[in-house]
Order: structure tokens, then C-alpha cells, then sequence
């Protein structure tokens, strides 16, 4: 082996090393974590098949999911969150919740499009933060 093949070696070790390390971060980060509705809408090939903590407001009730958003009131759009489970029957319009649940990419049809939705793993909560 000559003085490039080495390097070369240990540059592809150093690379597949960070990039582990990045991903183990990444998945981490996202479990601790209070995340916005949109910081994980936007990005939602980051956050498929973990379970998230989110803040929110639900904007609208269908039959099986409810509609969360970051803000209280206005339009609909595809970066608006369904959520799924246990607990969404009670839920009021507009008010803040904190909710929990796995991040799942299809298996629901919503009606703003979007291919991603929550299911819930504990009861959503009201909060003032």
C-alpha cells in the first residue's frame, strides 16, 4: 500500500465515523426534544419512525385525525400535522397542547395532503407554554 492509499483509507474511516456520529446525534436531538409542528413538517424524512414531542394547536376535527398547526387560527396547509389516537375526541379548537406520539409516514389520507401524521402514545395535555 503507498501514502495515498492510506490516506485515502483513513479519509473514507473519518467520514463514515462523522456520519454515524451526525445520525446518532440527529435521533437523539429529536427525542429529547419540544419540537414546533413545522420544524418537523418541513423536514419530515428527519423525524420518521420516532416518537416526538410536540407543541400545538388543533385547527380542525375530521372523523380519525385532528389537524394540528403552529399557530391558532388560520389556513390549512400541508405543513399542518395529523395526529391520530387516543384523546383527540376531547380536544378543543385552537387551544394549546402539548402532545406525544410515533411519526409515521402513510396509512392516513388527510385532507391537506400530507403524507405523514402522528399517532399518539400518551394523552395530548393543554398548556400555557
Amino acid at each position: 500500500m503507498n501514502n495515498l492509499s492510506i490516506r485515502r483509507m483513513f479519509a473514507c474511516s473519518a467520514l463514515a465515523a462523522l456520519m454515524i456520529l451526525t445520525s446518532a446525534a440527529t435521533s437523539a436531538d429529536a427525542a429529547g426534544a419540544l419540537h414546533r409542528i413545522g420544524a418537523v413538517t418541513w423536514q419530515p424524512k428527519r423525524y420518521i419512525g420516532q416518537e416526538l414531542e410536540l407543541m400545538g394547536f388543533p385547527l380542525a376535527r375530521h372523523s380519525e385525525y385532528v389537524l394540528f398547526s403552529d399557530e391558532a387560527h388560520g389556513r390549512i396547509s400541508a405543513h399542518d400535522l395529523p395526529v391520530v389516537g387516543s384523546g383527540i375526541a376531547g380536544l378543543e379548537l385552537h387551544r394549546r397542547y402539548r402532545i406525544r406520539g410515533n411519526f409515521v409516514r402513510g396509512g392516513l389520507k388527510a385532507s391537506n395532503g400530507s403524507q405523514y401524521h402522528l399517532e399518539l402514545t400518551a394523552p395530548p395535555y393543554l398548556t400555557d407554554r
